[in-house]
């Protein structure tokens, strides 16, 4: 939780002209430290930046921060799968989601799920440049 608030507090707000324009809150989720690190350099000039690595704390961490937009790193095993995607169903509502997920053969239930609860899909490895691009497009679309 340090971590996450820390994430939070150290991302800055941009001022343009005199006027305070917040940057739109994206909460990533991921058990790899490094994807999370990377994709938090790469986007927090743009972006409030929440980290969360912990299955248990990502339900809260939603409910706590009201993300934007929420970018999930998907586990390898279903079962942990389906818990992401039970806690995505319950608390993110009306909140766009990215989700990035290995080549794996998955239960049909599970693809099913994934596709509808995901705005956009990405299989490991993606381009960081495109992760920026599809968050981006994503808010745009959604605050239309």
């Amino acid at each position: 939780m340090a971590d996450q608030v820390s994430t939070a507090l150290n991302s800055k707000s941009k001022f343009s002209h005199g006027v305070d324009t917040t940057l739109k809150r994206v909460l990533v989720f991921s058990p790899d430290a490094d994807l999370a690190r990377f994709l938090l350099i790469n986007l927090e000039e743009r972006f409030q930046i929440i980290r969360e690595h912990c299955l248990e704390h990502f339900e809260q961490t939603i409910r706590n921060f009201s993300p934007d937009l929420i970018f999930i790193d998907l586990f390898t095993f279903s079962s942990d799968i389906v818990k992401q995607l039970e806690i995505i169903h319950r608390t993110a509502t009306g909140i766009p989601v990215i989700a990035l997920r290995a080549y794996k053969s998955l239960t049909q239930d599970i693809n099913k799920s994934i596709e509808e609860i995901a705005d956009i899909v990405f299989y490991k490895p993606v381009d960081g440049e495109l992760i920026t691009q599809a968050i981006e497009d994503l808010l745009k679309q959604h605050n239309k």
